[in-house]
């Protein structure tokens, strides 16, 4: 190979590293304005001395940084139970009254566990006034459901037709936390349930009963006074027969 070849092909070797300078990482151009021109090579020096001058043109990048700022879910769930065992003048959660006692009772049992006690199917004036030929009593702890064959719902088969919540000695037992529909709770003040129930009556205490707030025939309960700052202290459903 002759020395002008040899020579030729370092200029284009070099020409190449040039213009492998002048793109970025992923082949897009940096946008310099500058040409490059490869001037031939001759084995004799040059009469003239011809200095070349290469001019850079630098362009100043601006990046703009925009900081995302992510919201990290809340790690507290809510109980199921309480959000599953809603309180209300139709039932508890989707236990409605008039429905098929070992129904109800299991449905209770998977969210609350085993029941505190069960009286089993008894004449019903062994423990209150209740109508009808049977009645059965499931309590676990402060929440007690009532079963029978006669109620203001049905007449004539085994049902759940009413519940108490809360006892006035054990205030914040278990099962703690169980509310209406509406957010009334064992502690709300009268206000609170008035606030709730806009139609809610507040009656005093009289010779047998301590004093007591009534939403509609199905839903009510006891309270500590009749001040706006006394609180519930049980929550009844359905029919409760004196129990």
């Amino acid at each position: 190979m002759s020395s002008m070849n040899r020579q030729l092909i370092a200029g284009l070797a070099a020409a190449g590293l040039l213009l492998g300078a002048c793109g970025g990482s992923d082949g897009s151009s940096t946008g310099s304005t500058t040409p490059f021109t490869l001037l031939p090579t001759t084995t004799s020096p040059p009469t003239t001395s011809t200095t070349s001058t290469t001019s850079t043109t630098t362009t100043s990048s601006t990046t703009t940084s925009t900081t995302t700022t992510i919201v990290q879910p809340s790690t507290t769930a809510a109980d199921p139970a309480i959000a599953a065992l809603v309180l209300s003048g139709d039932g508890i959660g989707t236990a409605g009254f008039g429905a098929e006692p070992e129904g109800v009772i299991a449905y209770l049992n998977s969210y609350i566990g085993q029941p505190t006690n069960d009286t089993g199917w008894i004449d019903p004036l062994t423990i209150g006034l209740c109508s009808g030929n049977e009645l059965r009593r499931v309590s676990w702890g402060v929440l007690t459901l009532l079963f029978g064959d006669v109620s203001s719902v049905v007449q004539g088969r085994r049902h759940f037709f009413g519940y108490t919540y809360g006892d006035q000695a054990e205030i914040g037992a278990a099962p703690a936390g169980l509310e209406t529909s509406r957010g009334v709770m064992i502690g709300s003040r009268v206000v609170d349930v008035r606030a709730a129930y806009p139609a809610a009556q507040i009656f005093p205490e009289d010779d047998f009963t301590p004093p007591f707030f009534v939403v509609n025939d199905s839903l009510r309960g006891f309270l500590t006074g009749v001040t706006d700052d006394a609180t519930v202290t049980a929550i009844i459903g359905g029919d409760d027969c004196g129990i």
